[in-house]
């Protein structure tokens, strides 16, 4: 029997070469986990020189292929992150680490997280920390409650909703994700047809079936990654940064530009564009 790799690093690129914010991103990945076996993946029809030269003598890397409308909008991304396929390519690891060139390590603390099983593992939605629940926030509570309800009537006792959920820089069980998309594959189906994102479907999926896939604590996810109100996510982490972050240009940039110098990088407000 094979014995699976621990990690893989999985970059989506669909530009023929990055600068400035993308690109500081990358050197980071490289920097903090180049150890880690890098994959980046890309539609069929893209010139992947930029790349290659860029990490030549820096790391180990490879390219996986995917249809070039996965790659033309957000919604594309979308539906390749809900197809079985895609994480069947990744067979070989036990996870993959979701690194959009958007997101930033600080250091490498990879191999903890995956050793402490999770099924998925990204940054939690602040707002429904601090109970400043958004209309789609309270209409998924809503929801989990009812399905809560019907559980635990079944024997199946549980407290509270763990809203983990951006996906730009997540954690994710490969044998998890591939059993929850074909046990549920209609309804994957159905969410590909809405265009939603493809994160808060496993978020809500996860929590559901909490019997069956470990999903963390809030506090244990603040530890992990931070997307909205860095600020707040900050003092409720004691003042300590995340293993990572994701859209630090689009979500209050003030907040991170100083701990990005600190990393010895010059930092400039761009227009954000991101998958």
């Amino acid at each position: 029997m094979k014995i699976k790799k621990l990690v893989a690093v999985t970059i989506p690129i669909y530009k023929t070469a990055i600068e400035g914010a993308e690109l500081i991103s990358l050197t980071q990945c490289i920097k903090v986990l180049g150890n880690y076996p890098i994959v980046f993946f890309a539609p069929k029809s893209l010139d992947t020189s930029f790349y290659e030269n860029f990490c030549a003598n820096k790391i180990l890397f490879t390219v996986e292929r995917f249809d070039d409308d996965y790659f033309e909008n957000i919604a594309g991304y979308n539906r390749l992150m809900l197809t079985v396929d895609f994480y069947n390519r990744f067979k070989p690891f036990k996870y993959i680490l979701i690194y959009q060139l958007d997101a930033f390590v600080f250091r490498d603390d990879l191999t903890y997280w995956c050793q402490q099983n999770y099924a998925y593992l990204a940054a939690p939605i602040v707002e429904i920390c601090c109970k400043k629940q958004t209309d789609s926030g309270m209409k998924t509570l809503e929801n989990y409650r009812k399905l809560l309800d019907l559980l635990n009537r079944l024997g199946f006792k549980r407290v509270g909703y763990k809203p983990i959920v951006n996906g730009g820089l997540s954690l994710r069980r490969v044998a998890s994700f591939m059993g929850l998309l074909t046990m549920l594959h209609k309804k994957a189906e159905l969410w590909k047809k809405y265009t939603y994102n493809e994160d808060g479907f496993f978020s809500y999926w996860f929590n559901v079936f909490f019997f069956i896939w470990r999903m963390p604590a809030v506090s244990e996810a603040l530890k992990f990654s931070w997307e909205l109100h860095p600020r707040e996510c900050f003092a409720l982490n004691y003042e300590k940064l995340p293993f990572g972050c994701h859209a630090f240009e689009k979500y209050d940039f003030d907040f991170w530009q100083p701990f990005m110098e600190g990393e010895g990088y010059t930092l400039k407000k761009t227009f954000y564009k991101n998958l």
